[in-house]
Parts: C-alpha cells; structure tokens; sequence
C-alpha cells in the first residue's frame, strides 16, 4: 500500500474549504458531544416531580432564564449494566457509568457576538464487558474478543477534560473556527443517534474508525476545525476540515485530559467533510461523507511490517422516513421513524478492521400514550483486516471473516430527566471466527439528567 500524501491532502483540503466558503449564510450547529442532550431552552412549569425536565428542577426560573441568555449548565449520568449468557467465553455482569457536566455559552445571545464556549468534563467508572480498562490505567483489554463496543460510555476510569473549545464566527456566519481541546471523532464520522442506542458502533460511531489515533470522546485532544456554509450553492450544503494531535496511548500519560505537553509529540491527524442537511421538510436527512488519515509510523502487530500512514474514509445517512398521522389529521412530528446508516473502510494490510457497516433506527412514540419512548433496533457488519486474518489464520488454522451484531432495546421515559431502557445484543462469528458461538448479551440502561 503507498504511503498517503496528508500534507498534501490537507493544504488541499483546506484550501478547497477556502474558496468554497468565499464564493458562498448558516448551517446547523453541530453536536458537541454523543452522550447527552441538551432540554429546551424554554420550559413548561413543571407541577410534579415527574414532569420537571431536570431532576433538580429550573432553580426557580433562573435556569430557563440562564438558557434564554445562552448559558446552559448540563450534568448528567448514563449507567450499563451487562451480561453475556452464551458463548464459550467466560462470562461476566459488569456495570460501568460515565457522569458528565457541561458548560455552553453562545455569545450570540449573551453579547451579540457570533461565538461559543464549550466546556466537558467527566467521571468515568466501572468496567465495559467488550473493553475493560485496568484499575490504575494501562491499555484495555478485550475479553470477549470481538470488533464491537457493547457500551458506549464505556472507558478508562477517570476523571478528565473531555472538551473545551472556542468557536468564532465570521461574514455573518459564513464560516467559523473552533479551536481547543476536541473530540475529533465527533466532528468527522459519529452519528446523531447517541440518544437511542447503546452499541457504540451505533451510538456514536464505528470502531473502524479509531485506528488512526484521531482524538474521540471522552478522551479529547488538540486541534482546529474550519467549517464553512455553502447555502448558495445548496441550502444545507456545508464543508469542514480539521487537524488534531495524535497519540499513542489515549488516555496515557494524559490521564485527566489536561497533560498537553506530551499531545504534541506523536504527529498530527487530518479530516475533511462535506456535507448536506435535508431542511425545511418534515421529512429531514443529514448526508455525509469524509476523509481522516494521518503519515504516522506504524508497526503492524501482526506481521512487524513497517507502514507510513493510515486513512479512513466514511459515508452516513441519516433520515426521517415516516410521522403517524393525529386524531386532528395532522401528521406528529415528534413521533415517528428515523433511520441511520454508516459505511466506512480503512487499509486491510495495517488496520484490525478493513470496512464497516451500521443500520439501524429509532421509532418514537410507537405506544399510544408513551410519546417519548424510543423502540431502537441495529445491526453491524465488520471485516477483519486482511493482515489480521493471516496471522490469525497462522496460528489457529482458519482466518478471520466478518462479524455481525444484532441490537434491539426500548427506552423508557417515567420522566422528561430519567430513562430505563433495557438492551439485548447478539455478537454472531465474534471476531469474524464462525467457528465460534454466537455471544448474547442483555443489558440495562439508565439515564439521568440532573
């Protein structure tokens, strides 16, 4: 495979994005983060416990208030508990959580100024039963041995920045740059369907994406994105381009997210994006299709061979496809079906997997009665590397094809602030080796926004 040109591909990049931007007013703000959301801004009193959109309530008024000025304060606390019952693993009940605050100040509301601040950080605990992390750090560890992430809040145990950034406005927001500590991940190839799932393939993003040390959350990492609106080309139509400091280790020596001095000694990482958000419609998309690689030195565990740079290149759809209809005639837009679906593929001589692909969807609302609660069901197809199937292959005697993961759970909501929604999951050929069992795991989620 030929060494890939990032400098190259980046200067390009960017000044694609440069002249794109120059010759074209808005998109939609992006996500910031895949483990939480936002409430409203504005709030119907609330005249029980249960019908408060945060546990600890509106302080009075003044958090609606707060809100409406642009300043937002969000903690929350996801919890998952797991347990595989077959499989010829051993088998393990593991509870891991990730409790988040956030702060989010849009200057645009506080001060007329088209700019924002975003700030994250994190308690991660417990143990993920796909990917457990050592007490005290180190690198995890996979005991089921398989491609999937069954918990998308699954990490090391820490207690760390995630993000904080600051993001600046320009020709009445033709474009913008953020520039500070991100989760890259987030910005070039993770989904919007972090409320519904509990896989992290279908949650945030596919695993094939990781190996090229591009920053994720919760562990994020130096960088700057440049993101520009082409409305006059297309309403909805956008570009970006990023770059980040790589790593080694992600959460080593940079156990708490602030350790920025060793963050600029493993290369850097590049992204490009463009994109089209589906607007004015009932019926909404999100479309998109990327580039992340690096021209970092890798040596491939599985043959010791010497490789320059990695790349990734991924494509999502994200659509609503169905409203019921009200007793009024109308259709409810809050109710309804929304689809995802995500290919990416990377180099199968120097990558543990060589291409993915996610689909799956969210139903809202399908119990008469239950508007908020979400029916979510997925499936997952991932192919091992081709280096990966050889050496596999040398030591046991067959190589390694493709695995699929099935996903489906229900997520129920007593109350605006807290969700219950168990998760079962069937890992079939774990690891692509169909001569193993297929893995059943059921789980239980819970959601609390404080």
């Amino acid at each position: 495979m030929p060494s890939i040109p990032l400098q190259k591909i980046a200067i390009a990049a960017i000044a694609i994005l440069v002249l794109l931007i120059a010759t074209s007013p808005r998109i939609r703000a992006e996500t910031k983060d895949r483990d939480y959301e936002i409430a409203p801004a504005t709030q119907q009193p609330a005249t029980s416990l249960w019908s408060q959109q945060y546990l600890m309530g509106d302080w009075g008024g003044e958090r609606t208030k707060l809100a409406s000025e642009g300043i937002i304060f969000s903690l929350s606390n996801i919890g998952d508990f797991q347990t595989d019952v077959t499989g010829d693993q051993v088998h393990h009940a593991t509870y891991d959580g990730r409790f988040r605050g956030i702060v989010d100040i849009n200057f645009k509301k506080l001060a007329d100024v088209d700019g924002e601040f975003f700030f994250t950080g994190l308690w991660q605990y417990g143990r993920n039963n796909t990917a457990q992390y050592p007490a005290g750090g180190g690198s995890f560890g996979n005991p089921y041995h398989v491609n999937t992430f069954t918990s998308s809040v699954g990490g090391e145990e820490s207690e760390r920045i995630d993000q904080i950034w600051y993001q600046q406005g320009f020709a009445d927001g033709m474009f913008k740059v953020k520039f500070g500590q991100v989760a890259a991940s987030s910005e070039f190839g993770a989904t919007d369907f972090y409320d519904a799932f509990v896989n992290d393939e279908l949650a945030y993003a596919p695993d094939a994406l990781y190996n090229i040390r591009q920053s994720f959350s919760p562990a994020g990492k130096p960088g700057i994105i440049l993101w520009g609106d082409l409305s006059d080309v297309a309403k909805g139509l956008y570009v970006k381009a990023g770059a980040f400091t790589a790593y080694v280790n992600p959460y080593r020596p940079d156990s708490n997210g602030i350790y920025y001095q060793d963050d600029f000694n493993h290369g850097m990482t590049a992204a490009f994006e463009v994109g089209y958000n589906e607007q004015n419609t009932v019926y909404p998309g999100v479309y998109k299709a990327g580039l992340n690689g690096n021209e970092l030195h890798y040596v491939n565990p599985y043959t010791g061979e010497s490789y320059r740079g990695d790349y990734n290149a991924y494509v999502v759809v994200e659509k609503t496809v169905y409203h019921p209809t009200g007793t009024d005639g109308k259709l409810e837009a809050k109710k309804g079906l929304d689809l995802v679906s995500e290919f990416i593929g990377a180099p199968g001589d120097r990558n543990p997997l060589q291409y993915e692909i996610t689909a799956g969807g969210r139903y809202t609302g399908l119990i008469p009665g239950r508007d908020e609660d979400k029916v979510d069901f997925g499936v997952i197809y991932s192919d091992v590397g081709t280096a990966f199937s050889s050496a596999y292959r040398t030591v046991n005697g067959h190589g390694l094809g493709g695995e699929t993961t099935l996903e489906l759970g229900y997520q129920y909501n007593p109350a605006p602030w807290f969700s219950i929604q168990p998760d079962i999951q069937n890992i079939i050929s774990p690891q692509g080796d169909s001569n193993r069992g297929d893995i059943l795991i059921l789980g239980l989620r819970t959601i609390v926004q404080f």
